[in-house]
């Protein structure tokens, strides 16, 4: 069954098995922040459901990147969980508001060979475009830990995030595991450099935009293996 596991205290993270995505909680003393939504309304149902099982706070939701296994769910989390404030990076917002129809269709092509199941679904989904705007960097306070937004330049896309919390940080898109990061329409010297940038921030687990939780070394490989790219 699908659920969310403890990585350290009041940090959790759901590994949801189609395209093998991740999203995150971060459970505060007054509220609770949760880092992207899914792929649309089947799977966002699930998610918001299993953040209840951990936490009945309000919640604030972050999307890391543009791409639709990433914020499709937007709409369905906002509904069922009472979420009123979503933070992304302005290109993000910008993209989602200027291109709703390439987008579904973008994302319909995508799952029309890779996961059928939801092909239909994401062609027709609501997209709840992010309301909060992250430039640079931005601080939220969930009562009793802050949580650090920070976008280290284009990279995997636009406008990628990195959330960082306690020793936990979580890296989005510039990082993935099991499967080779998906480098289509990537700035590969900008990913370079925006994990040279992150690695001195990583003070413990990573959590990665697909796949396992991994460590500081995982993400120096995977930076090398970029550069090599590039």
């Amino acid at each position: 069954m699908t659920s969310f596991r403890a990585v350290t205290d009041d940090v959790y993270v759901l590994r949801y098995p189609v395209l093998d995505v991740n999203c995150t909680l971060i459970v505060g003393e007054r509220r609770a922040l949760l880092v992207d939504t899914l792929s649309g309304p089947s799977q966002a149902g699930l998610l918001a459901r299993r953040v209840r099982e951990v936490t009945d706070l309000p919640v604030i939701g972050v999307n890391t990147h543009v791409h639709f296994d990433h914020v499709f769910g937007n709409a369905t989390v906002a509904t069922q969980l009472g979420i009123t404030d979503f933070w992304a990076h302005a290109t993000v917002i910008d993209e989602l508001s200027r291109r709703p129809c390439e987008a579904r269709a973008d994302a319909y092509q995508v799952c029309a060979r890779l996961a059928p199941d939801i092909a239909d679904e994401v062609r027709g989904v609501e997209i709840l475009v992010p309301n909060q705007t992250v430039d640079t960097e931005v601080e939220l306070d969930l009562g009793d830990r802050v949580v650090r937004l920070w976008h280290p330049g284009r990279a995997h896309s636009d406008g990628d995030l990195v959330i960082i919390t306690d020793d936990v940080l979580l890296a989005g898109d510039l990082v993935e595991e099991g499967a080779p990061p998906n480098t289509n329409g990537s700035d590969l010297a900008g990913w370079t450099r925006a994990l040279d940038m992150m690695l001195p921030k990583v003070t413990g687990p990573v959590i990665p935009g697909h796949g396992a939780v991994v460590d500081a070394a995982f993400v120096r490989r995977q930076r090398d293996e970029i550069a090599a790219m590039s």
